[in-house]
């Protein structure tokens, strides 16, 4: 694809790779875990964390890369499906199946491999590690990919998959107003509002709203500008806006939340993938850091068990996770496992259970046809 082309690439790798960050990001900001008793820390020394000095956002603000994650599924799925289902070219059994076969597989097995390691854990401490609320009420929510739709009273097994439960709400709003035709324009921006406006008392669902329909946003501006001024103006104005909002949020600092995670963010995003729509292989040869950003986002909390335990196994304080020796072993083994569970899981669950539906392989090939 030539830059100044207004077709669509099958795949932005800028974005995934962007995905896959975020992903990792999580992790830093999880290390904590390793200086918990029960669900609080103790005698904990945020800077002494490995690699402190390097990355001290990770570590000191690393749990807002979730709502990166909302705003890149926002700006995606506005650019993969909401036309298709607009004029009602992908069905609501295509979208949930595809939904299903991609999120609950691995959802499930974490959840099973989760609760097994907790109870070995519960064994010999007093507590579960970090996540507490685990009864048979919280595991069917988890079963329902429910634990954090405001009925939860916790969190619980492999809390991390909150934000994904709170992204299978959204999937259903999205496709709701996509129905709507055109009014889909007006409802984004309602929707953001809405967002803010519950972030105050249930901050995993109002970041999801606010963060998911920030990208969706940011899409619908890329899109025109795109179509009206093209590729090439369009890539060097978003290079210009990322640039000034940065500006900004250095000015006043990164503690705004609001503007980091609706300005700074899709600003990002739509710099981003400005540069990949123009240069369809631009960060390609690190695709697969956004093929595991899933599996590395479930696995990484359950291989911190795995790690508590043989801690506690070999006598080692928790000082040993202070060492940047433990992160670069930990990495060593979650990045393996998240590969080898995205290509060895992942990819042959989800085309089984496709298969049995008989619904197409990508949904996206409905979405992006001229």
């Amino acid at each position: 694809m030539k830059p100044g082309n207004l077709a669509y690439p099958k795949r932005i790798y800028s974005l995934d790779v962007l995905r896959g960050i975020a992903a990792l990001v999580v992790v830093f900001w999880h290390w904590q875990h390793f200086f918990y008793e029960a669900d609080h820390p103790k005698d904990f020394r945020v800077s002494d964390q490995p690699f402190y000095d390097l990355i001290p956002f990770a570590y000191q603000r690393g749990n807002i890369a979730v709502e990166l994650f909302f705003c890149i599924s926002g700006f995606v799925f506005f650019w993969l499906f909401s036309k298709a289902i607009a004029s009602r070219e992908i069905s609501v059994k295509a979208f949930l199946i595809d939904r299903i076969s991609r999120l609950y597989p691995l959802h499930l097995a974490t959840f099973g491999l989760v609760a097994l390691l907790q109870m070995v854990y519960v064994q010999s401490n007093s507590s579960f590690f970090i996540y507490q609320a685990n009864d048979a009420y919280h595991a069917l929510l988890n079963l329902l990919l429910m634990p954090a739709w405001g009925v939860e009273k916790g969190w619980s097994f492999n809390a991390p998959i909150w934000s994904v439960s709170v992204e299978f709400m959204l999937y259903g709003v999205f496709f709701i107003i996509c129905l709507l035709g055109s009014f889909r324009y007006l409802a984004v921006p309602a929707l953001i509002l809405f967002g803010w406006f519950i972030y105050p008392d249930n901050y995993k669902l109002g970041s999801g709203f606010y963060s998911f329909f920030s990208g969706a946003f940011a899409f619908v501006l890329f899109h025109t500008v795109r179509e009206w001024k093209g590729a090439l103006v369009t890539t060097a104005a978003s290079v210009v806006v990322f640039a000034l909002a940065s500006l900004i949020a250095i000015t006043i600092g990164l503690n705004s939340y609001f503007f980091l995670t609706g300005v700074i963010f899709p600003s990002a995003i739509v710099c981003l993938a400005a540069v990949g729509c123009m240069y369809p292989s631009f960060l390609r040869p690190f695709g697969f850091v956004g093929d595991i950003s899933y599996s590395s986002y479930l696995l990484h909390f359950p291989l911190q068990i795995v790690f508590a335990l043989l801690a506690q196994k070999l006598d080692l304080t928790k000082d040993v996770f202070y060492s940047p020796w433990a992160l670069v072993l930990f990495m060593l083994i979650l990045i393996p496992l998240s590969y080898a569970g995205h290509v060895a899981f992942e990819r042959p669950v989800q085309t089984l259970i496709r298969g049995w539906f008989r619904t197409p392989q990508r949904i996206q090939d409905v979405a992006l046809k001229p």
